[in-house]
């Protein structure tokens, strides 16, 4: 073969080689790179303590510009929550499981499923669908004596018994219904935006907990009076409602601010994922379709 034949012969695989990667180089280079997700540099962690029908539970809600974290220890499960996507992923410590879903698949198919339409009903009528908002007036001067009738029915009234909670210097407010039934909350006479924020988070997540996985984040009533009274210029601190026997109360603990970990809003590696009960058919479930009627048979003549 003619040296000239052999240099091309012996280089065209090199010339081909070198492009290949040149080619690839540029496809790398094309694609986007996806950053990972960056732990919060801070995060709020408020706590609350509460009591209904002589149960006593703590609820610590940890919260990020981007994320929320629930947790319950005395039933010993947590839920994560993205604003964003309206998306919650529910960790059970007990027997190290996972849980997930989305709320506005699972708030269209609520919609469409006879088997859950009374349930939606109830928390229609709890308030659910309605004003969620907790955020004060910021009015200090606003509820210096009466509140008077508000959304959750109550009358409210100040008086001059003053108690310290938490380190923090309250008045006691008491409210009362026509029908007699009587409430009474302990109440800081400025706005706290670390509870005020906290409270919100909770009532945003309450009612697909409920619905959902059906667990109680905290009880349904203190909402109506905590938005009743920060609308009043007030915070409260201590809400305590119910008989002598089984008097039920929501409590503020504390509020912090920390160091953000990405660990608190991720699934330990442990952790297998399992599937609610409540959303066993729930999302593939159809519609009723109304009954066909059948066509009359046919009759034959000879």
């Amino acid at each position: 073969m003619p040296i000239f034949l052999r240099v091309v012969f012996l280089l065209f695989p090199s010339v081909f080689l070198a492009a290949a990667l040149s080619a690839q180089a540029a496809d790398n280079k094309a694609q986007p790179v996806v950053p990972p997700v960056a732990a919060p540099a801070f995060v709020d962690v408020v706590s609350f303590e509460f009591q209904v029908d002589g149960e006593n539970h703590k609820v610590v809600v940890t919260s990020s510009p981007n994320l929320l974290r629930v947790d319950e220890p005395s039933d010993g499960y947590s839920v994560i929550y993205d604003p964003q996507t309206d998306h919650y992923t529910g960790l059970e410590h007990r027997n190290y499981t996972y849980w997930e879903f989305s709320w506005p698949d699972v708030r269209a198919a609520v919609e469409n499923s006879k088997r859950h339409e009374a349930r939606l009903q109830e928390l229609s009528n709890e308030g659910f669908s309605g004003d969620t908002s907790l955020t004060s007036t910021n009015s200090p001067n606003a509820a210096s004596t009466s509140a008077g009738g508000d959304d959750s029915g109550y009358v409210w009234r100040a008086t001059t018994d003053k108690k310290r909670i938490a380190d923090l210097d309250c008045v006691r407010w008491t409210g009362e219904t026509v029908s007699g039934e009587n409430v009474e909350a302990w109440c800081y006479n400025s706005p706290l935006p670390k509870l005020q924020a906290a409270m919100e988070h909770l009532r945003t997540i309450n009612e697909p907990i409920a619905l959902v996985p059906v667990r109680m984040i905290a009880p349904d009533f203190v909402f109506l009076v905590y938005s009743a009274l920060v609308k009043g210029g007030v915070t409260p601190v201590l809400i305590s409602w119910g008989g002598d026997q089984h008097k039920n109360y929501f409590r503020f603990v504390e509020a912090n601010t920390r160091d953000g970990k990405l660990s608190l809003f991720t699934v330990p590696k442990l952790y297998m994922k399992t599937t609610l009960i409540t959303m066993d058919g729930l999302i593939n479930e159809q519609p009723a379709q109304p009954e066909r009627k059948s066509a009359p048979a046919k009759t034959w003549q000879n």
